[in-house]
């Protein structure tokens, strides 16, 4: 865009100028490209991206502080496990901490597209994805959740929005990419590739 208007300045001073329209048409084009290549070299296996993103919420109430998966990445038809801890923010005990997340998945043209939803969920009580509640102010907490084997059959890139609420008020929130992977086959080594 700053190029567009460089050019078009440049042609207004100069009373019109097809050539350098062309030339900002071919750069834009150009960036577009080079948009497109990085987000097709990407690699299935690249390894877990989080953030925290609490300024979000309503209230800082929660800061992320670790996100990982065990296997990284997740290995198609495999259980795996999610590791989370947090710490509270708040000045005061949390009653009640709910989750509600959302994923979408990396299409072959390099967009995000829904994948799964699901409705709010308590983190309070005693399964093995929650905690005991309440949580004191300003303690730090985890959550250690083992998982199935995954639904998920194609290799690739995933991504969560995650926001925590805190006694009904949005309070914190984690944005993550990860990725999905076939199993190695352990008959083919890397050298021999």
């Amino acid at each position: 865009v700053l190029v567009q208007v460089f050019l078009s300045t440049v042609c207004e001073l100069r009373g019109g100028c097809h050539a350098l329209a062309m030339i900002a048409a071919g750069m834009q084009l150009l960036v577009v490209a080079a948009a497109v290549v990085l987000a097709f070299s990407i690699s299935p296996n690249e390894t877990l991206v989080w953030q925290d993103c609490g300024l979000l919420a309503d209230v800082q109430g929660i800061q992320l502080l670790q996100r990982s998966h065990d296997p990284d990445p997740i290995i198609i038809g495999h259980p795996y496990t999610i590791t989370r801890r947090f710490r509270s923010l708040l000045d005061v005990p949390i009653h009640n901490l709910t989750e509600k997340f959302w994923t979408a998945e990396r299409n072959a043209s390099g967009s995000w597209t829904p994948a799964f939803d699901r409705p709010p969920f308590s983190r309070c009580g005693i399964e093995q994805y929650q905690t005991t509640c309440p949580i004191a102010a300003h303690v730090r907490f985890d959550f250690h959740e083992v998982h199935p084997a995954t639904h998920v059959v194609r290799p690739g890139a995933h991504r969560s929005v995650e926001h925590y609420f805190v006694d009904g008020i949005y309070a914190g929130c984690a944005a993550v990419v990860y990725h999905y992977a076939l199993e190695a086959d352990p008959g083919v080594s890397a050298l021999s590739v």
